[in-house]
């Protein structure tokens, strides 16, 4: 299994409210593509994010939110690393890898909702929206 980060979590423009997503591609044994979607799709449901599986049915695209369960995402992934393909036994590094990149993204969310939430505001003040609740 690969996991690759295509985009990472970004502030957005001014019109939206939450951050704008992540977006992980994981690429699997075609073999396994089908238990992989099954794992995916029985994790976003709980996990509230999106997946696409591109035709090869190796690809996956996981479209993490402001608001998706990093936890469920941890889970799926290393349910899906300890899938064995070929004779080559689970490697203990993959869990520690993924485990890594959750928590690379969960400080990535954190710190762009905060810089969200600062240009939120001070899009508000530069606008006129705050200023005169004292006069």
């Amino acid at each position: 299994m690969e996991i690759t980060v295509i985009a990472r979590f970004g502030v957005g423009d001014i019109d939206t409210y939450e951050i704008s997503p992540a977006v992980l591609e994981i690429v699997v044994d075609p073999e396994r593509g089908g238990v992989v979607e099954d794992i995916l799709l029985r994790h976003s449901t709980l996990g509230n994010f999106r997946y696409a599986a591109e035709p090869p049915l190796g690809r996956f695209q996981i479209t993490v939110g402001q608001h998706s369960d990093l936890d469920r995402i941890e889970e799926a992934l290393v349910e899906i690393a300890t899938l064995e393909g070929d004779g080559v036994p689970f490697n203990f590094s993959n869990t520690y890898a993924i485990r890594d990149l959750i928590r690379e993204l969960q400080q990535q969310r954190e710190e762009m909702i905060v810089r969200k939430e600062t240009d939120t505001i001070e899009d508000e003040i530069a606008t006129g929206i705050y200023g005169d609740e004292y006069y």
